[in-house]
Order: C-alpha cells, then structure tokens, then sequence
C-alpha cells in the first residue's frame, strides 16, 4: 500500500493540475460524462436487464453466478475492449436456503402462516417442526436479563429510517448467537427494512466464533407488527418453525472478474473499483449488486468511448460472496499482496441505483480536509457530498472509499424478493454511474 506521504504528494499533484488548467476545462469534461450518460449510452439499462432476467439470484457457487461470469467477460472483452482481464477462482459457503414455513398458533386454535425466510448460513430445523411460546426482544440491551430457555427469540426492532440499518441489522446477523447460550430454541428476525409489507428480507447470519447458533428465521415487517401486537393480547400463543436450510459440507467454487485499463502515467499506482456478483436466492439482484458491477463496467467504457486516458491504473474487480463472509474480495486482496500491488483506494459500488448523494471516505481527517478542498467545487454543482467515515470496519482493502446513493426505498428491495429490474430506474441508474465516473476522473 501507497505511505500517507506519498498520496498526500498525489493529492497535491491533482490540486496543482486543477489550479494550472483553466477551471471550465474541468468543467467541460464532467459535462461530458454526464452528458455520455444522460443522452448518449445505450447499454448501461439494457446490461442491467439483461443480467437481472437471464443471471437472477446469483448465489455464490450457483449456476446463474458461473454463467453470469461469462456473460461480463464478454462485455468487457467484446464491447468494452477491455484487453487485461483475468478470473480468480475462490472457495464460497455452499449453503442451501431450502424450504421454511412459520405459523403462529393463538390459544385459541386458530394458526395464521407468517411469511417468512430463511437466513444465510443459518441451519435450520432440519425439516422438523419446533414449537415454543415466544419472547420479544426490540433492543441488545435487553438481551443482558433476557430469560428465553425453551422459547423462540422475536428480534423486533423496527428500523427508522434508510440510514438506521447498520443499527438494527445485529439482529439478523448475531442474534441467534447471542441467544443461544441462554438456551433459546430459535429466533424469529424482523425484516431488517423501514418499509412495511408481506415480503420478508434475508441476509446472513453468523454463528459467531465458538458457538452453533440456533434456527433462525426472518419474517415480514407486517408479520413482525402483527405478531407483537396479538402477543401483548395472548401470552399463551406459540409459533412453529420448519426450515429445511443447511450448510453443505463441501465449500463451492466460484470466480472473481478483474479487468483494467493500464495507466500512461503511473501504472503501478492502482484505483480500484469494487462491487459484488452475488445475490441471494429470491431475486434478481437489481440495486443489490447487479448495479453495482454494471456501474464499474460502465465506468471503464465511459473512458474508452470519451477517449479518457487514465494517469493511474484503473481497474475494476467483481467479487464472490460478499452477502456472507467476503470470500471474493479477501482472496482478491491476499493475491494483491502476493505481487505487491498499491492501491490508491478502493471504491465500493453496493448502494443500489438510487439519486447519488456522494462518497464516504475513511481517511484521516487532514487527508479529507485536501480531498474536500480539491473535489468539492466540482462535486457540489453535481449534489454530491464527500462524508467523513469515522466508523471503522473490517474491510480487505485500504483506503476504502464507497459510493452513497439515497436510501429512502432502497430498504425495499434490499434482500427480498422485490428487488428486481422493474424497481430500478433508469434515468437515476445512469446518473449514478455519471457520478462515480466523475470521482474516478478528480481523483486520477
């Protein structure tokens, strides 16, 4: 990885070039790129759709997930006329999401099915029905008093908005870990959404280091408000889990795509994009992450159809399995390492293809303060925003940048079963990839 001193020196070369060209010439390019987008590319929606119908729910190790490999290949080679491309084979979870069925009897005898899903890496009953009473639980806290043995956990706290996922989601991917020591039969999850509906939302849910968690199941948010208002009303009501999920023994195979375009400049210094192949089971993939690899595709033939000669190298890699433990980008990583390759940072594409809203960065805060400096007189005109990321998280790369697009509905497709092309629209999709094309631009 590049030292702190030499990407500040890089910064600073931008800032020099930016003050030595007239500002209009800066101007004019980023008028082009969005003007590529908005009137002139005809092949961002149609590559979407097409991977969305022919290459839906692309579980790593999956036969859609191979073909669609194959398929992005041919798009960059054929028509991009990408010439360094190369795949990387990878280990990913084979885990089957199977059948799952949740009833809820009230005491007096009548049963009412929930709907309902299975969860990534989880387990399920193998094909038997557990039967318990059930306590709600709508905070971590209340886990530290929580009395549960022989019960099924309902995790039930309600996301309050598009930006509160991140805090709810522990749920559905801890909580029957945490519940398990405490002798709880199986848990119950809301749909870690801000939207109500019949549709339930997946995602995974680990099992923690030392321990084999119980079942676990996620429900509709309208399942999750009706379950809890008839328990205030029947303490006696009981809910039966059936799911037949399972982790298969043998890990599958799947592939990473790398493709890049050689930098005139400085070819050793590498700006990455990176976005996910993988979906999961119950759709298309559309905002999660079929955008995404459309959108870093896309970028790398905005610079081949405007002519752009990038400085650094820019490359792009679509990665495996990163619903459940980020196999595709760590093998990726590890193999960077291998050959001593430096990274500029790296870009994560994963927010759907909503209005882009701007960037998180994770750097330090005199770092930050040069790219506000040096990025935002272009970025703001454009309703882009550069966001200091102070959180931390375990990511394979550093600098780890993302991409922000708005999330008011993005939690509606997110993980369930409506996430498909016909929830994506089009004139913000390609306004999306206009905007990431862009930062690459400023920041080559």
């Amino acid at each position: 990885m590049h030292s702190k001193i030499q990407r500040i020196i890089l910064l600073t070369f931008v800032v020099l070039t930016a003050v030595s060209c007239k500002k209009v010439t800066i101007e004019q390019q980023i008028d082009k790129i969005y003007n590529y987008f908005q009137n002139e590319n005809t092949t961002a929606v149609a590559t979407l759709e097409r991977v969305c119908k022919d290459y839906p729910a692309r579980m790593s190790g999956s036969e859609n997930n191979d073909e669609v490999i194959d398929y992005f290949t041919y798009v960059l080679a054929e028509e991009v006329g990408i010439k360094h491309i190369w795949h990387q084979e990878v280990e990913v979870p084979n885990w089957d999401p199977g059948v799952t069925k949740v009833t809820m009897n009230l005491s007096d005898g009548t049963s009412v099915e929930l709907p309902a899903i299975a969860l990534g890496l989880n387990n399920g009953t193998s094909g038997e029905d557990i039967i318990a009473q059930v306590v709600e639980v709508t905070s971590r806290e209340e886990l530290e008093t929580l009395r549960c043995k022989d019960k099924i956990v309902f995790f039930n706290g309600t996301m309050e908005d598009g930006n509160s996922y991140s805090k709810h989601a522990w749920q559905r991917s801890r909580g029957a870990s945490l519940v398990t020591d405490k002798g709880a039969k199986a848990v119950l999850v809301r749909s870690i959404s801000n939207h109500p509906g019949d549709t339930p939302h997946t995602g995974a849910c680990h099992d923690g280091e030392s321990i084999v968690s119980v079942p676990a199941v996620a429900i509709s948010t309208n399942a999750a408000d009706r379950l809890s208002e008839i328990l205030k009303q029947d303490k006696k009501l009981t809910v039966t889990i059936n799911s037949t999920a399972r982790n298969l023994p043998e890990p599958a195979i799947g592939r990473n795509i790398v493709a890049e375009i050689p930098g005139k400049v400085n070819p050793d210094h590498i700006i990455l994009l990176s976005a996910h192949v993988d979906s999961w089971f119950n759709s298309q993939g559309a905002h999660d992450n079929a955008a995404g690899c459309v959108a870093a595709i896309e970028v790398l033939r905005a610079y081949k159809e405007l002519r752009m000669k990038p400085r650094n190298t820019l490359r792009i890699v679509l990665y495996q399995d990163e619903e459940m433990n980020l196999s595709g980008l760590k093998e990726f990583a590890r193999l960077s390492k291998e050959k001593h390759e430096g990274f500029l940072f790296d870009l994560e594409i994963d927010a759907g293809a909503g209005k882009p809203a701007g960037f998180y960065i994770t750097e330090d805060k005199f770092y930050f303060k040069q790219m506000e400096e040096v990025l935002n007189p272009y970025l703001e005109p454009r309703g882009l925003t550069l966001t200091l990321n102070t959180g931390e998280r375990n990511w394979p790369l550093k600098p780890y940048y993302s991409f922000i697009a708005d999330r008011t509905d993005y939690f509606k497709y997110h993980h369930g079963s409506l996430d498909n092309f016909e929830n994506i629209n089009p004139d913000t999709f390609k306004e999306t990839i206009a905007a990431i094309t862009t930062f690459i631009f400023l920041m080559d």
